[in-house]
């Protein structure tokens, strides 16, 4: 197993959803937020989005990921059908070990509540072609993503020896997001990946946030919520982390104020356990969000995180910051 490098852990919560850009006061951006929707954007609709999404990840094991991605997807043209084009920027270093840049593109059609992409990864030692589809829907108080993609691992490892070795992989998952009484939800997903290495992993998440308040006119609130995050691999071996079995379970509260449409402050602080590894895990994190125009709205932040110790003996953690922007007209 790689010695040093833990996959740090994915939630579909630990971005707020851009879905208030139209939102003209407090108390409809307030709503807003508070029933986002998880639901992917490949349904098509009636405005045409421009999104701009940058990432920026790093950890202990001197590992950075980098991304930079422009997204334009048409209002529906005719019979419930919109089009989207896509580009970005992708870098992958390791200190003192080497450093990967390369470029994407795709190009998309929604149907109703099917989205088919093709895209392509293209860097200096290889290209790759990436079919995706994916599709989503409601029913009563569940949303639900199914989504398919086939391109190279190293967008779910950050690991160089994915793209040293070209390890490819068939990425499977299943997302819900159900609206519950009283301003609580759950978000739950499944992810199964076939690596071409011979490994296969699969991935259950959840988020449960079961309790919510509000404080001074509303402006202020906060949610107490469950996360866990549980992950086993077929083949343990050196080309990224691929335990047999880990876990994290962790206890959060998120508190919000929102002082206008134009700013508001979220925050997330937890604890928790890996009962496997017997240790301590922790995250916090800020983000800042708005709609300082119509149309248009911004959301910013950063999450640090420690996850239970590797197998050398030393603790790990990262950083992960998200930049979106969104237009719509």
């Amino acid at each position: 197993m790689a010695p040093s490098l833990k996959k740090h852990h994915q939630s579909a919560q630990d971005v707020l959803t851009l879905a208030y850009a139209k939102k003209s006061s407090l108390k409809e951006l307030q709503h807003s937020i508070l029933q986002k929707n998880h639901v992917s954007s490949s349904q098509s609709s009636d405005y045409n989005t421009l999104t701009f999404k940058g990432y920026y990840f790093h950890d202990s094991a001197e590992i950075t990921f980098k991304t930079a991605d422009l997204f334009y997807k048409t209002k529906n043209i005719f019979h419930n059908t919109a089009f989207g084009i896509d580009t970005g920027v992708v870098s992958l270093e390791k200190k003192n070990q080497g450093k990967y840049t390369g470029y994407r593109y795709g190009f998309s059609v929604y149907w109703k509540h099917l989205m088919l992409r093709l895209g392509a990864n293209h860097f200096k030692d290889f290209s790759e072609f990436v079919p995706q589809i994916s599709y989503t829907n409601s029913y009563k108080k569940h949303n639900y993503l199914i989504d398919y993609k086939y391109q190279n691992s190293l967008f779910y490892t950050y690991a160089l020896k994915s793209y040293e070795k070209r390890i490819k992989a068939h990425h499977i998952s299943v997302s819900d997001y159900i609206s519950l009484e009283r301003q609580s939800d759950l978000w739950a997903s499944l992810e199964y990946n076939i690596f071409s290495n011979s490994d296969k992993e699969l991935t259950l998440q959840y988020d449960w946030r079961f309790y919510y308040n509000q404080l001074f006119d509303e402006s202020f609130s906060y949610y107490i919520a469950l996360e866990g995050w549980y992950t086993s691999h077929t083949k343990q071996h050196t080309d990224f982390y691929s335990p047999s079995f880990s876990d994290t379970t962790i206890i959060r509260i998120d508190p919000q104020y929102i002082f206008s449409k134009y700013i508001g402050i979220k925050a997330k602080a937890g604890i928790g356990y890996s009962f496997k590894d017997k240790t301590v895990a922790y995250k916090y994190g800020i983000w800042l969000f708005g709609n300082p125009i119509n149309n248009l709205s911004y959301n910013a932040g950063c999450l640090y995180s420690n996850s239970a110790k590797v197998s050398s003996g030393t603790s790990y953690n990262y950083e992960e910051c998200k930049l979106n922007l969104e237009y719509q007209w």
